[in-house]
């Protein structure tokens, strides 16, 4: 053999050798092992957004699908139904309405319409003489509107009354006078607060109230006779 012929094989000897140990098992380099790392961090990050984004999705869907597929066809069949019972209501047919307007507002519950049928139940109760019912439904109403809002505490007020709770009737009186826009209403349910605390024996509280209302609201209708009220509170703050 010659000596280039003993050169290159040993030259290939070496690269056959080289070879074996590149494609011999080694642990993976610190490079290889920074670069899993990223592609796993990379994957769960991916798979963090797909599901972030999947839920957003699905919960904007499922709003707009009960918005416009369930709430809005229920909102307006609620307001069809009604009509007719808001007619009798505008006719002082109470006793109708009392049987009619329960039924309606458990059926639209959760929409304008059902809100508006329990406040008819609450009135229309009120007017017959189911305190405990007309307390029942008027509790459940709410209104975005100022005015009926006060409206309906100084209803439940005047159930509670009815019902011979003096002080939380008192206490609806108070929070519907606070709370009215307008010196009418004001006026209105502060009277009454007046009138239940004159139940209650309390002269000094109801004198009180009597001359709020003369001081703040004397030129507002309801108010003209108010010196009456203060008048027979005066009189019998003297007896006690």
């Amino acid at each position: 053999m010659s000596n280039n012929e003993a050169i290159n094989e040993q030259n290939e000897d070496q690269l056959e050798e080289f070879n074996e140990q590149d494609e011999s098992p080694k642990g993976p380099s610190a490079v290889s092992l920074f670069v899993d790392r990223i592609k796993n961090w990379l994957n769960n990050q991916n798979k963090t957004l797909v599901l972030g984004v999947t839920v957003v999705v699905v919960g904007i869907l499922g709003y707009f699908g009960y918005q416009y597929l369930y709430k809005m066809p229920k909102e307006k069949k609620g307001q069809a139904a009604i009509f007719k019972m808001q007619q009798l209501f505008d006719s002082d047919s109470f006793a109708l309405v009392a049987k009619m307007a329960p039924k309606l507002a458990d059926e639209y519950s959760g929409t304008k319409a059902g809100n508006l049928a329990s406040y008819y139940a609450g009135v229309s109760a009120l007017y017959t003489g189911d305190f405990k019912k007309a307390i029942e439904y008027l509790e459940g109403v709410s209104f975005n509107d100022n005015i009926m809002s006060a409206q309906v505490i100084g209803l439940l007020g005047d159930a509670y009354v009815e019902n011979k709770d003096l002080d939380k009737g008192l206490s609806q009186y108070q929070k519907a006078a606070k709370s009215s826009k307008t010196e009418f209403s004001a006026v209105i349910w502060y009277k009454k607060a007046g009138r239940v605390l004159e139940k209650k024996q309390q002269w000094k509280e109801a004198l009180e109230v009597y001359q709020l209302i003369k001081k703040d609201y004397k030129d507002a209708e309801g108010a003209a006779d108010i010196d009456k009220y203060i008048a027979r509170a005066e009189a019998n703050l003297g007896q006690y």
